[in-house]
């Protein structure tokens, strides 16, 4: 195990590049070419590495053992229920105080790519089993950036891993109110003002998260009525899943830089946050997040997608996010 962090580039043959750190297997900088071929920084980062170990934003962190809030911090699997670290009120979010967000991984090299790998332990936030992940990163000439998971446990419990990167397609803005978002899903998931899920999945059409064509966020955000948010910290159900298991989760544009985004993963679905609590370095909406998920609080609604991984099972997880240019 390292001491301290590891930052490693990853960069291809046109000269676009990640940066990746050791310490919670952190997404650094994206940094990729606009219309016209300038190379910029596309998400949220820190000027230096103390910053990543004072940051409670979860900046382009890898978040779990469960990302997102499980209810009450606590659910019950196999008959035993299992009280989490209570770090979002009553709730836990992205796996208490100890997540992965927190630990130091190792690091080595692989052909086009970095291996990240860090163990929690029996217990560890509450959650049962001795755990093992692996984070892979590679990214390649086409501008696709690829984050693979994978997670044993020697007991069964519950797993949800997503990338917390906050995305800016024009970083001189300083804001993420005039991009265009497109989010491929039919349904969203109902939530209380604690950002947790009612259990009701809702039709996306003519509601306030209706992103199934571009629309400017912006513009969505100034017509939502929930009065705790002023953005955006929604779940979205997915599509099926395609080729490789891949599923278009949502796109991203912006029109001044002409730099796109298109997420694909598969995950069920995809979190939308807008970046609302920002804080410090950062103000709010200077980035947004596209967390590519299980469904929040899953452990407590039965009717969700199971996110329960037995033990000495395998879980798996894949992200891509490709960066391009808007054609025309």
């Amino acid at each position: 195990m390292e001491d301290f962090p590891v930052l490693r580039r990853l960069t291809n043959s046109s000269g676009a590049y990640v940066e990746v750190l050791s310490y919670g297997a952190t997404l650094v900088s994206a940094v990729v070419p606009d219309r016209y071929g300038c190379l910029e920084n596309v998400v949220l980062s820190y000027p230096s590495v103390q910053d990543y170990l004072a940051d409670d934003c979860y900046l382009g962190s890898t978040v779990g053992r469960f990302a997102n809030r499980i209810s009450g911090a606590a659910f019950t699997l196999n008959g035993q229920t299992f009280s989490l670290d209570k770090n979002d009120g009553e709730n836990s979010n992205h796996g208490g105080f100890a997540g992965f967000s927190k630990k130091m991984f190792t690091c080595r090299e692989r052909a086009g790519g970095v291996v990240f790998s860090a163990h929690s332990a029996d217990g560890e936030g509450g959650f049962p089993g001795n755990v093992r992940l692996e984070v892979a990163y590679s990214f390649g000439d086409g501008n696709e950036l690829l984050i693979g998971y994978r997670l044993t446990s020697d007991k069964d419990t519950v797993v949800n891993l997503t990338n917390h990167a906050y995305f800016n397609l024009c970083p001189r803005t300083k804001s993420i109110l005039t991009h265009e978002l497109m989010v491929d899903a039919d349904r969203y998931l109902a939530l209380d003002e604690c950002f947790l899920p009612t259990g009701s999945i809702l039709p996306l059409a003519r509601s306030d998260f209706d992103f199934s064509c571009y629309r400017s966020v912006g513009q969505m955000m100034s017509r939502k009525r929930e009065p705790h948010i002023k953005g955006y910290n929604a779940y979205f159900a997915g599509t099926r899943a395609g080729k490789n298991g891949l599923r278009r989760l949502a796109a991203l544009r912006e029109s001044a830089s002409g730099r796109c985004l298109e997420v694909r993963a598969t995950a069920p679905g995809v979190q939308l946050y807008t970046g609302d609590y920002l804080h410090g370095a950062h103000q709010p909406f200077a980035g947004l997040c596209l967390e590519a998920q299980g469904y929040p609080d899953a452990p407590n609604h039965q009717h969700f997608p199971s996110c329960v991984l037995q033990a000495n099972r395998e879980y798996r997880q894949l992200i891509s996010y490709r960066f391009g240019v808007i054609a025309g």
